[in-house]
């Protein structure tokens, strides 16, 4: 089978009544009614009150500007391109800066109770930088919730207001994307650039850097098996379970102290007997406890 601009439009045609993604309004006031909704879920999940919180890739500042306004407490936020948004007047409490967390400077940031991202990890070209980062700016006992959208996953080319079926970005080269706008008069565009994380690399890097994991989700879309099937030899080459994530979802916290003691205890002695090592922590647990 030929994967070029013939076959691109022939599955696009196919799936313009079914798009499996709805794109949602980029408009000024469903731009503001979702920073409210993100704050809200902020607010119902880690309780923003008392707390100096961190938005890492911020966008037009709209979560930033509602958990200043609605909660009054100190909120700053960070992206790596400057938006038009920002100019207009901010609350007291919200700071946008242009920043990349990832190659620094960040110590003039100081230290946040609540660091959380939406929808941009994915596309950070040094993640594994940007979450070390992120583990200097969280307070001792602060919380972390990260959500990306993970690149197996079948919307993951960032495509679909005009491309309509699942996995374009598996299927086709970046070149066929061009032809494809080219074709419909517009400017050649490829799928975004997106890094190429997997759930498992994510928690690799989650673990190297001594993040505990709180808990963690994973969001999906309407898996198409007879679009699978179809193409099976292609997207056959990626697990399963990959396919079907749409997002993670993860909730990190340091990982304690008295956890990396005893991982290095247990290296040093791994033979070490079940009941002994059941007290060895339990003692491990008090000496570090705050």
């Amino acid at each position: 089978m030929r994967f070029d601009l013939s076959l691109f439009q022939e599955l696009n045609q196919e799936y313009a009544a079914r798009r499996s993604h709805k794109p949602r309004s980029n408009t000024e006031t469903a731009v503001a009614q979702r920073g409210l909704r993100r704050a809200e879920w902020l607010d119902r999940k880690f309780g923003l009150r008392g707390k100096r919180c961190l938005e890492v890739g911020a966008g037009r500042g709209e979560v930033v500007r509602a958990i200043a306004e609605h909660y009054g407490v100190e909120v700053v936020g960070v992206d790596v391109e400057h938006h038009a948004a920002w100019d207009a007047p901010q609350p007291p409490e919200a700071s946008l800066l242009l920043r990349d967390i990832s190659t620094g400077p960040i110590a003039d940031l100081g230290r946040f109770d609540l660091i959380f991202s939406f929808s941009v990890w994915e596309h950070i070209r040094r993640p594994y930088e940007a979450l070390a980062a992120v583990k200097q700016l969280l307070a001792k006992r602060g919380d972390f919730y990260v959500s990306a959208n993970l690149y197996r996953g079948s919307q993951a080319s960032h495509r679909y207001r005009e491309v309509y079926f699942p996995w374009p970005h598996l299927l086709f080269t970046d070149e066929v994307f061009e032809d494809f706008y080219r074709a419909k008069g517009k400017p050649p565009k490829r799928p975004a650039w997106v890094n190429r994380l997997s759930a498992a690399e994510y928690h690799a890097y989650f673990q190297a850097l001594g993040f505990s994991v709180i808990d963690c989700s994973y969001s999906t879309l309407k898996w198409d098996e007879a679009f699978y099937q179809r193409f099976e030899d292609v997207l056959g080459r990626y697990p399963r379970v990959d396919l079907e994530r749409d997002f993670i979802n993860a909730h990190l916290r340091h990982k304690p102290r008295w956890r990396r003691a005893a991982q290095k205890l247990v290296a040093l002695e791994p033979k070490i007997v079940s009941v002994q090592a059941e007290r060895a922590l339990r003692l491990l647990k008090r000496q570090f406890r705050r």
